[in-house]
Parts: structure tokens; C-alpha cells; sequence
């Protein structure tokens, strides 16, 4: 299988260094060696203090990623459950700490009232390929996450 696999992977989610822009590549070394001299003259190489971040990160962070890990999964349980008691059905994301909310047909309408009036921030879907849903996150405190659901049920957002 080593010969057919390709591995891209950063370090933003995973290890909490979001805009450091630390990633890696591996896979056949003749691929690995053609993307080498394309990456060469278009990107320039991380800074010192970041890969010695990314080092740390393999190193001793496992027990800090299983903490990060089951939290956000209480998280998108706690946001499942509170939009569930709302009526509103959401499929339950199995990575990453954003879900997807059924909204109006216009999605972009529905994301800007909701920071208008209820003072949540949201991504409109279509400008992932799903409209008629918006991206919510819940990578918040748990208090955050219920005082945001619930000012999205008062002002009639769900």
C-alpha cells in the first residue's frame, strides 16, 4: 500500500494551531520529489518557531488531543440535543467542530438576520456547495453554545 498512498495532513485542527499554516505531505518518494520542486518555487517554508511548535505537537501532545477530542464531542452532543428539543433534525458530524443547520432556502438571508438580530455568527451553506443550511460552529464553552441556540430561539431563528 505504500506505493499507493498519499498523505496531506496540517496541523490547524488537530493541534489547535490554526493560521500557523504547518502541514505535511507524504507518499512515494518520486511524487513526494515532483511536488517538492512545485512547492519550492510557490510557497516559502514555515517559520522556526512553528515547526518547533509542530515538533511539540507530535511529541507530547496526545494526551491534550484525546482531552480536545472528547470535548468537542460532548459539545456537538450538547448542540444536537439542544436544536433537537428545538424540532430541528442535523446530521451528527463525526470530525471537526462545525455542523450543518437546515435554514430557509436562502441561506445568505437567513445567516445575515441571525448576527443581526440574534447576534450569532454563521456561514451561510452554499458557500460549501449546501444551500438551504447554515454552518454553525461548537467550538465554544458550553455556556456559549446554549446562550447562542437560545438566542436563535428567541428571536424565531429555529
Amino acid at each position: 500500500m505504500a506505493d499507493r498512498t498519499i498523505t496531506v495532513n496540517g496541523f490547524s485542527k488537530a493541534y489547535s494551531m490554526t493560521g500557523w499554516r504547518l502541514g505535511y505531505f507524504a507518499g512515494p518518494e518520486e511524487l513526494v520529489d515532483q511536488a517538492g520542486k512545485l512547492h519550492s518555487h510557490s510557497v516559502s517554508s514555515a517559520v522556526n518557531f512553528v515547526q518547533h511548535a509542530g515538533l511539540e505537537a507530535l511529541a507530547n501532545t496526545d494526551e491534550a488531543v484525546v482531552e480536545m477530542t472528547e470535548a468537542f464531542e460532548h459539545r456537538r452532543d450538547l448542540v444536537v440535543e439542544l436544536l433537537e428539543d428545538e424540532g430541528v433534525d442535523v446530521a451528527v458530524p463525526e470530525g471537526a467542530f462545525y455542523m450543518m443547520l437546515p435554514v430557509d432556502e436562502d441561506d445568505q438571508a437567513w445567516c445575515e438576520g441571525a448576527i443581526e438580530d440574534a447576534h450569532v455568527a454563521t456561514v451561510p451553506g452554499s458557500a460549501f456547495g449546501t444551500p438551504g443550511y447554515a454552518r454553525i460552529s461548537y467550538a465554544a464553552s458550553e455556556e456559549r453554545l446554549r446562550e447562542g441556540i437560545g438566542r436563535l430561539v428567541e428571536e424565531g431563528y429555529l
